[in-house]
């Protein structure tokens, strides 16, 4: 994919939806906006040559006036960026209710994360809370309930394109399915104090034996 939300094709074997989707949409605005800026481009060179000042050529007042009223250029830019918009606008619509509601799945798992100067913790069902990492089992749907315990930061995993923000008294919720057993980073997106770019911990993807082994072994930090 171009530009730098490349994903890193060595941990994600298989990309979870979440990452395919922004994927496509992404796509959309880079090659149409690169195919609009081309043609706009292409218009403006082929002006400045056709109406160019020459020796024992030069324009007259009528052909200049003419040129600085002419329509065609300005109505097909108009027309591309129209059909830009249009385009990414529709694919973000129908990108949207991916991201804003979660599967109905019963096999899912619910995890808190709550961020605070300059961690994360993450909630787990029994009451359990830990700083670090966050440990998911393979192939599960998971339900991330972001929040915040002091200012507004803004909670994101780069690899599965998920992002929201981490506002103190409210609950924003993003889900992924991670599908390859690795390694993630986890960040915070919003300037929240001195230590922002610390602010930074780990998606642990396991196996579904492993998880469960580590959950019982784990006590409240």
């Amino acid at each position: 994919m171009p530009g730098s939300f490349a994903l890193s094709a060595s941990i994600l074997q298989t990309p979870p939806p979440s990452a395919q989707l922004f994927n496509n949409v992404w796509n959309w605005y880079y090659y149409l906006g690169v195919a609009s800026g081309a043609v706009t481009f292409a218009i403006m060179v082929y002006v400045l040559y056709r109406y160019r000042a020459r020796p024992g050529n030069e324009v007259s007042a009528a052909k200049s006036r003419e040129v600085r009223e002419t329509w065609k250029g300005p109505l097909v830019i108009f027309a591309l960026m129209g059909i830009v918009l249009v385009a990414v606008g529709a694919q973000t619509v129908i990108a949207l209710p991916t991201y804003q509601n979660p599967p109905d799945n019963p096999g899912l798992m619910n995890v808190g994360v709550i961020g605070q100067q300059f961690f994360w913790s993450f909630a787990y069902p029994g009451n359990k809370t830990i700083a670090c990492p966050c440990e998911v089992p393979v192939g599960v749907e998971i339900i991330l309930n972001v929040t915040s315990r002091d200012v507004n930061h803004q909670f994101g995993i780069p690899d599965f394109r998920v992002k929201t923000d981490a506002i103190p008294g409210k609950y924003n919720i993003v889900w992924i399915q991670p599908n390859t057993v690795a390694n993630y980073t986890i960040q915070c997106f919003e300037l929240c104090g001195v230590g922002h770019a610390t602010m930074i911990s780990t998606l642990a993807v396991v196996p579904q034996a492993t998880f469960n082994a580590w959950l019982n072994s784990t006590g409240s930090a």
